[in-house]
């Protein structure tokens, strides 16, 4: 695929707080089902797709990131020419005469990068979408129907998306929405994935310019909806965007659904991520595990049902975790009771301990704190 990628790793939205979980990382590298990365998603998908050349947006807290990512190796990135690039905040002299407001003020402070790109079309991803895309399907579809430029878009849960798409039959886009609260039901939300020839997005970027546009969505697809041919491409499978504390406790939780899972984890579009190797997860003889997700070199002397257990966490004699998400080397200590809550990484919960969250709301302990 003749495409220069681009993720976003940030929301670019004051409407969504901070969380304790994105307090010190961005929303791409938040750990998910174990042992991936929220961005080893969107990155997979351009690398099966063929994409070797591949620019990384940041804008804060994303040192965990550049840990994460390395030199690109573990996904085939690691060339001399192209491959992984990281798009600091501090790379372009432009970043400094103004904030980034949203996604558009990033591409402007980076349009220089996409002049020298020298593939014909551009895919932009937002990093937090949990979704395996066939970008080389979502190509055809943009080919064939000599588009401007094609959304990806998926049915999922309500309030978890980016915008309604208002659809005609042959697929065109003919407006777009934003729900409110108070509306029920299911719609056609963008995944934040973009295709767009590379010329048209660098015009667009000098009308940007000229105009001080901020916001891609209203600015890049609601102007052009009436004067340009812009589609959607319907990606069939598991598709989930990380917004919320809610939104990430929900998709971890699906991964527990083997349905959900194999949708997700597709064999012919191999999910790839940072490789670690370490020893297999021990399991106590008086060990209890039910419907779980747990990584390798973990501990497990206690109960765990209903959750998901990264690398390295200890659950000690007794102790009892259920519907939560322990992240890389917690510790739950003897007859400690957990319940619905999500551990940060290097958490201990003493021994005797009860946390409990609501069933609404997951409990989120901070990284490395003692409770």
């Amino acid at each position: 695929m003749n495409a220069l990628g681009l993720i976003f790793c940030d929301h670019y939205s004051s409407n969504l707080p901070n969380n304790e979980l994105t307090r010190s990382r961005t929303p791409a590298s938040l750990p998910f089902g174990g042992r991936f990365r929220a961005i080893d998603f969107s990155l997979s998908s351009m690398v099966n797709a063929g994409m070797s050349d591949i620019g990384v947006i940041c804008k804060e807290n994303y040192g965990s990131l550049i840990d994460h990512l390395g030199s690109g190796e573990d996904w085939d990135l690691n060339r001399r020419n192209g491959g992984i690039t990281l798009l600091t905040p501090l790379a372009r002299p432009e970043t400094k005469i103004w904030p980034i407001r949203g996604r558009l003020d990033a591409l402007r402070a980076y349009k220089q990068f996409i002049a020298d790109a020298r593939q014909e079309l551009v895919v932009l991803a937002f990093g937090g979408t949990i979704a395996n895309i066939d970008l080389e399907a979502m190509l055809e579809e943009h080919v064939k129907n000599d588009a401007f430029v094609t959304l990806a878009y998926s049915n999922i849960p309500a309030y978890t998306g980016e915008m309604i798409l208002h659809l005609q039959e042959d697929g065109r886009i003919e407006n777009i929405s934003y729900q409110r609260e108070e509306e029920a039901g299911r719609h056609y939300f963008a995944l934040g994935t973009y295709i767009v020839n590379r010329l048209d997005l660098l015009d667009f970027l000098d009308k940007a310019d000229n105009n001080d546009y901020t916001n891609l969505n209203r600015d890049f697809v609601q102007r052009n909806l009436a004067s340009c041919r812009i589609y959607g491409y319907h990606h069939q499978g598991y598709a989930r965007i990380i917004r919320t504390i809610e939104d990430y406790f929900a998709s971890n939780m699906d991964m527990l659904n083997p349905e959900l899972k194999m949708e997700l984890f597709d064999a012919e579009h191999p999910v790839y991520t940072k490789v670690k190797d370490s020893v297999p997860t021990l399991y106590d003889y008086h060990a209890i595990v039910e419907n779980s997700l747990i990584a390798d070199g973990c501990v497990i002397k206690g109960s765990v049902k209903n959750s998901v257990i990264f690398r390295g966490v200890v659950v000690e004699e007794g102790a009892v975790v259920e519907d939560s998400i322990l992240m890389q080397k917690s510790t739950v200590g003897k007859n400690a009771q957990v319940c619905r809550v999500i551990t940060d990484k290097n958490v201990v919960i003493n021994e005797e301990t009860e946390v409990r969250g609501a069933s609404s709301l997951p409990f989120v302990i901070g990284k490395g704190k003692k409770v």
